[in-house]
């Protein structure tokens, strides 16, 4: 499909932004792991105390994993430096500090923006989604685990931890050795840090610091991706008739968030500008927002109007949009 007319000429408008800013990227790395790591020692300061303050410290301890995970994200994209090499390095260490391996993911992650809003491909590098028809055609056994892996409870607090903490070691999902090394390197250096930090602050100290960063980072982050995606009226489209364009523009969000969220969120809520140009750097993107009509003139999804969505579980196949399950009737 063409382009529609009112995003025609987006690649030059985008093109100011999609060059990295050196001394930025070296910033944003900076003000991101100084936090990172004096929280991460406050918590365990706090257990002396009450756990209550190391409960409270990993709220923005766990939103600093998010921010290192979007750093990592963007050098998947080579957006956050010029060099290729210089994305390799810092995504594989920013991954490590989110607990993801950055080449597995990389990969399927590029197959999720090559294909997200097509029917046929609606589950490429995202979560399950079932279309309408497949799913009332589906067996009943299939139908409940699908009912089940879409309540919230699994979906946003069971799949996130294991996501990032089962799903995430495991190098299955590789398609070549390099993946595969990849993913045991992240899960042999991942044992020796906190296999280190286990023998000196104890086991289960440990535990108590890094359960509810966890617990925060694999959550928030896994709301994130949901609330750019699953909203009303979201862009769905049969392959054959796929616009990128408006994959970009009408199906991914602009999450309307508060200044200290979106810091931490890594501007990543300006989803509608990092699908349709990926190459702009994640500081950048407000910045493009503010200045290209195209993009200020999408209507912002609030936080709060976002979190309704956990409904819209299905797709409709033939009307091309979201549905929730069918009523005993349907």
């Amino acid at each position: 499909m063409a382009c529609p007319d009112y995003a025609k000429g987006w690649q030059d408008a985008v093109k100011p932004y999609r060059k990295p800013v050196l001394a930025k990227s070296i910033w944003q790395i900076v003000n991101t792991a100084v936090p990172y790591f004096v929280l991460w020692w406050l918590m365990l300061e706090s257990l002396q105390y009450s756990y209550w303050w190391t409960l409270l410290i990993a709220i923005p301890r766990g939103g600093l994993t998010v921010r290192f995970f979007i750093i990592n994200h963007d050098c998947g994209h080579s957006s956050f430096f010029e060099s290729k090499r210089a994305n390799d390095i810092v995504g594989f260490w920013t991954g490590l500090m989110a607990y993801t391996p950055y080449l597995r993911w990389r990969h399927g992650h590029a197959l999720h923006h090559a294909s997200y809003g097509q029917i046929e491909e609606r589950s490429v590098g995202y979560f399950w989604i079932m279309g309408l028809e497949e799913y009332k055609q589906s067996s009943r056994l299939t139908q409940l685990r699908y009912r089940l892996y879409r309540h919230p409870l699994t979906i946003f607090i069971i799949g996130g931890l294991y996501l990032f903490l089962v799903e995430f070691r495991s190098p299955h999902e590789s398609i070549n050795a390099e993946q595969t090394r990849g993913v045991w390197a992240a899960n042999l250096l991942l044992a020796a840090i906190f296999g280190g930090l286990g023998w000196w602050i104890g086991y289960w100290n440990l535990f108590l610091i890094q359960f509810p960063i966890c617990f925060v980072s694999s959550t928030t982050g896994v709301f994130l991706f949901y609330a750019q995606h699953h909203y009303e009226g979201a862009y769905w489209s049969p392959k054959e008739d796929w616009s990128y364009e408006r994959a970009g523009l009408e199906g991914s969000s602009y999450l309307k968030l508060d200044p200290i969220t979106q810091w931490f969120a890594g501007n990543i809520n300006f989803h509608h500008i990092h699908h349709l140009a990926p190459k702009v750097p994640n500081y950048r993107l407000k910045e493009a927002h503010e200045a290209v009509p195209m993009f200020n003139a999408v209507k912002p999804l609030t936080l709060w109007k976002a979190m309704t969505y956990w409904n819209l579980r299905l797709v409709d196949e033939k009307n091309c949009a979201w549905s929730d399950f069918p009523g005993p009737h349907d």
